[in-house]
């Protein structure tokens, strides 16, 4: 690109396109050229029979490569043709069980960098995001799973409520603690209690009254006083961090930047004139 288009970073991302597309073509045939007399002097198998081709698929603006197989890239062209997308491999961007609000902020995390956003910028957007978490509805700060071996870790004969077998999975946990909530406040015969193999959202919660950190729920049918417990005990810094903040920390580390949110920078934010 460089030797034959000096200026193509002052060219409009379509022109730039169009050039990678031109010499992505060109290498295209010079391999599959390279393919048939391999195939007939190496392999003896006749240049019209082999299966061995090159193709050219996209082309991306920008990437970023945090792992071997986790990666997301800024594609402009797809097979020639002109798009502009975020394709995203082995990141939690696009996981079922990530939180909904979650893979947006990833998303718009990894298309800033992509598109050459400074780190003063990524930060603020990030710590604007944790700030406003308290303004989402709990249902897309919480974390996804299926409920399963509820029975395993329930311990044999009687149980004390709100009391957890040593080594109980966190959702596992979390689900059982639902269903002492609902004897807890008297509900157990108007909501369903969870059982194996449903689908659940569970958020961590602060100190509270019960001595529980964390809890369970639908997020469509439960209980106003367990909904009213979550909203005033749910614990939105510990969410973050466990579920978010060190997931951006390796797109921070992938190109060379500090802390996410540190404690400088926020107080640069927040106590500014």
């Amino acid at each position: 690109m460089d030797k034959r288009f000096p200026n193509w970073k002052d060219e409009e991302q379509d022109t730039i396109a169009g050039y990678v597309n031109d010499i992505a073509e060109e290498m295209q045939d010079y391999l599959n050229d390279f393919y048939d007399i391999l195939s007939t002097k190496v392999l003896n198998v006749d240049k019209d029979k082999h299966r061995l081709e090159i193709k050219k698929e996209y082309v991306a603006k920008a990437g970023l490569w945090v792992a071997k197989k986790r990666y997301a890239q800024w594609i402009i062209s797809d097979n020639g043709v002109p798009v502009d997308k975020l394709d995203v491999k082995g990141l939690d961007v696009k996981r079922s069980s990530f939180p909904k609000a979650f893979q947006e902020c990833m998303g718009t995390v990894l298309i800033d960098i992509l598109k050459g956003k400074t780190e003063e910028e990524i930060s603020d957007y990030v710590l604007d995001f944790k700030k406003n978490m308290v303004n989402r509805p709990t249902s897309e700060i919480a974390k996804n799973s299926a409920v399963k071996n509820l029975k395993k870790y329930m311990p044999k004969g009687k149980r004390e409520r709100f009391s957890m077998m040593k080594g109980t999975p966190a959702h596992v946990k979390a689900a059982i603690l639902y269903n002492d909530c609902l004897k807890h406040f008297n509900a157990p015969f108007n909501y369903e209690p969870l059982k194996n193999g449903d689908k659940v959202k569970w958020v961590y919660l602060k100190d509270n009254p019960l001595g529980i950190d964390g809890l369970a729920f639908t997020g469509y049918k439960d209980p106003p006083e367990i909904e009213k417990f979550l909203a005033t005990y749910i614990d939105h810094n510990k969410i973050f961090e466990r579920e978010l903040g060190h997931k951006l920390q390796v797109f921070f580390d992938a190109v060379g930047w500090g802390e996410v949110i540190s404690e400088q920078r926020t107080a640069e934010k927040f106590f500014s004139f």
